[in-house]
């Protein structure tokens, strides 16, 4: 189940709140404080089968909000646009003197501030 973490938590990152406050409480278990199921299920008073049966419903729900608005791939297609202007903002401030490489400077920290 963990072989996708890295996506699952992303996607989580950007739908966690749609989901129930019962199935970010087990994700946030499982994926955030890398408890197993029958720690989860100890710890809830669920059944193992219970609480995998709840990840999974919160699993699939992630990915179907991604599948419906494309927030994510979006995400990655402008960080990577931006990573490209970076490059190139960087490359210019290299060749440039005065005027032009301040706005060079500036449109490269603007980028970085865009990334986050």
């Amino acid at each position: 189940m963990r072989s996708d973490t890295y996506e699952l938590t992303l996607l989580y990152d950007f739908f966690g709140e749609l989901l129930t406050a019962t199935q970010r409480e087990y994700f946030e278990y499982y994926y955030s404080d890398d408890l197993s199921l029958s720690e989860i299920s100890e710890l809830t008073g669920v059944t193992r089968q219970g609480v995998r049966a709840v990840l999974q419903r919160a699993q699939a729900l992630l990915r179907d909000y991604e599948a419906k608005t494309g927030a994510v791939a979006r995400f990655r297609e402008m960080s990577r646009k931006i990573d490209e202007l970076q490059a190139k903002a960087s490359e210019l401030t290299a060749l440039t003197r005065g005027r032009a490489r301040e706005l060079a400077l500036d449109v490269r920290d603007g980028l970085e501030e865009l990334k986050g």
